[in-house]
């Protein structure tokens, strides 16, 4: 047995506007280290919600999160970027690159908010660019490139401070069919070598098919 990465219990989760929203309605979830899953659901379900919960984005009102054996729960915003700086890598479906960046200051970026000097920094961007095929673009910018580069890119980013988990918001939605099944392919590929959980969240059955399990969310509660 892998031990446990990710474990949620009872979690909860409320916005509170003129009309308060009861987004997540007791969540139990373990993800073991090392796993592959996909998150599915509709709009609303409550998908997006639990992904920002797992980032350490937003904080959830009742139950618990442990994360690599730490309860994770009302964080001071210093000690909630400290832990998603160490532990976490995020790749989004808008790439989220900085336009004004090349491709190697992109992929640094974690790093310098790590302290990690310039010299180490630039080595480590340029090895995790190496692996997904893009050294020579490394001095190029977000616009020169296509979707497909950028989104690998993206995950060099989220690679650079070898995170213990990867979360992944739609990563082939803004890609063609055949550039997301590239992309696909990449992210299974750093699974299996590299044994970095990920979560994927996804509309896309064909995405999920390449997960090792399928979490389905409905109306806040997830579906046996």
């Amino acid at each position: 047995m892998q031990p446990i990465m990710i474990q949620l219990k009872g979690i909860h989760k409320t916005y509170f506007g003129a009309q308060p929203l009861h987004v997540l309605k007791g969540i139990d979830l373990n993800i073991a280290e090392g796993e592959l899953v996909s998150i599915m659901g509709a709009s609303g379900s409550g998908k997006s919600t639990l992904l920002n919960i797992l980032g350490i984005l937003d904080d959830y009102d009742e139950g618990e999160y442990h994360l690599a054996g730490t309860l994770i729960k009302n964080l001071s915003e210093t000690r909630a970027a400290d832990y998603r700086n160490r532990l976490i890598g995020f790749i989004f479906q808008s790439f989220n690159l900085i336009g004004f960046k090349t491709a190697v200051e992109n992929v640094e970026l974690p790093l310098f908010y790590q302290g990690v000097g310039r010299r180490k920094r630039h080595q480590m961007a340029m090895e995790e660019l190496e692996k997904m095929g893009l050294t020579d673009w490394a001095s190029h910018y977000p616009n020169e490139m296509s979707g497909g580069q950028r989104q690998r890119v993206a995950i060099a980013r989220a690679l650079a401070t070898r995170p213990k988990i990867i979360l992944a918001d739609e990563p082939t939605g803004a890609l063609d069919s055949k550039t997301g099944v590239e992309v696909m392919q990449l992210l299974q590929k750093l699974n299996r070598e590299e044994k970095i959980t990920m979560i994927i969240v996804t509309h896309d059955p064909g995405v999920a098919s390449k997960t090792n399990r399928i979490i389905r969310i409905k109306d806040g509660v997830i579906e046996e």
